[in-house]
């Protein structure tokens, strides 16, 4: 069957029904591999002849499965009956296959045309919405915007993601937890538009915004002879074993932590583990007394459930951490604009610090004979 060529432009405003209104969507065409309506086998790449069927005649096709009478389907559609019989007539022979069964008294779907009539409405419904998305795609108000989370940051984010919805109700927000390390690379490669991280960062590619800082907490078991305390030094747990997640997972944190310690000439006794204290499994540790753990506010204010844990704040000057808003400096988006809009109105705007080159972890918490890969002090790393 030869190509029609192209109707009129469609129109501004799509059709109340996916199936029952899609005269102006008649222009889209879609592939149907023919011998699969003639067998049960699954076809190979040599034995499928491809066919081309327009959305008219499936939409012909569902008035008719529908009405169960080719008259009253030709009212629907606003059509003379002869035309949408022959059209009927078309698509059965591009198909190669009866999906009526007629005679004087009735007309009735074959095996094929119940097949078929399922199909088609699926295809008429997913061609509205890619329409309808397209369209709202240019105006800029629907989409998705994906978001990485940090971990222990949800509760503020959610905040954001509240306001937004309320702003933007079209467009849907699709959280990721991801650790702050990652969220980067993820930026880059645009598998995520927004990111909600702590340092470092990467000023020379991405834009960053400080949206709050976090204290440090230690957490301890409920028993622990200083889980009654308001407020604890560094010193007064320099030799209590800790808990510390990998350093892949956010180099940033890892260093601050192990920072305070070499800041006073301390050496932590580290315990390596892949969770953390809001987790059950590190919760379970620190709960034991077999060590404590040392995280950002966020991370460590949430409750274990049966498990008894004591958070006390550490009383360091440095003993706080930057959270920021993170995303791509060639950003063209309006929704990502006017998400960070909403991160602006959520929190008041902060006092950014001058930040270091890329993968610097030098900050002024560390002393100036830190090393650069884990922030020990070098006079204790060479004294072990």
């Amino acid at each position: 069957m030869g190509t029609p060529p192209l109707a009129e432009p469609l129109p501004l405003s799509p059709p109340s029904c996916p199936i029952h209104r899609w005269s102006f969507y008649d222009t889209f065409r879609v592939s149907v591999p023919s011998k699969t309506l003639q067998t049960h086998r699954c076809p190979s790449a040599t034995d499928v002849e491809c066919v081309i069927v327009e959305l008219r005649h499936i939409r012909y096709f569902i008035a008719v499965a529908e009405h169960l009478n080719f008259r009253k389907a030709a009212q629907r559609l606003h059509i003379a009956q002869p035309p949408l019989s022959r059209q009927i007539r078309q698509l059965e022979e591009e198909l190669g296959v009866d999906l009526f069964a007629r005679n004087r008294r009735a007309v009735e779907l074959t095996k094929a045309g119940h097949a078929f009539l399922e199909q088609g409405r699926k295809l008429m419904v997913q061609a509205g919405r890619a329409v309808e998305e397209a369209r709202q795609a240019q105006r800029g108000d629907t989409g998705i915007i994906k978001v990485g989370i940090a971990s222990g940051l949800g509760t503020a984010v959610s905040r954001v993601v509240l306001q937004f919805g309320k702003t933007c109700p079209a467009v849907d927000v699709e959280c990721r937890d991801i650790f702050s390390s990652f969220q980067s690379d993820m930026l880059r490669r645009r598998e995520i538009d927004v990111g909600f991280l702590r340092p470092p960062l990467d000023h020379m590619a991405l834009n960053c915004e400080l949206v709050y800082e976090e204290e440090f907490v230690v957490i301890l078991p409920k028993f622990h002879r200083l889980a009654k305390r308001r407020a604890l030094r560094i010193h007064d747990i320099a030799d209590e074993r800790l808990i510390i997640f990998d350093r892949s997972f956010s180099s940033g944190l890892y260093d601050k932590i192990v920072g305070l310690y070499s800041r006073h000439g301390l050496t932590p006794r580290l315990i390596p583990t892949h969770v953390e204290a809001h987790e059950e499994a590190g919760a379970i540790t620190v709960a034991s007394g077999k060590a404590i753990f040392i995280g950002a506010g966020a991370i460590v204010s949430r409750s274990v459930a049966g498990i008894e844990l004591a958070s006390v704040r550490l009383n360091e000057p440095e003993a706080k951490i930057e959270v920021y808003a993170v995303w791509r400096q060639d950003e063209a988006s309006p929704n990502v604009s006017a998400f960070l809009d909403c991160v602006r109105a959520t929190f008041p705007p902060q006092k950014q610090r001058p930040h270091t080159a890329v993968g610097d972890v030098r900050t002024s918490l560390f002393p100036r004979d830190a090393c650069e890969k884990c922030s020990y002090a070098r006079t204790v790393r060479t004294g072990r």
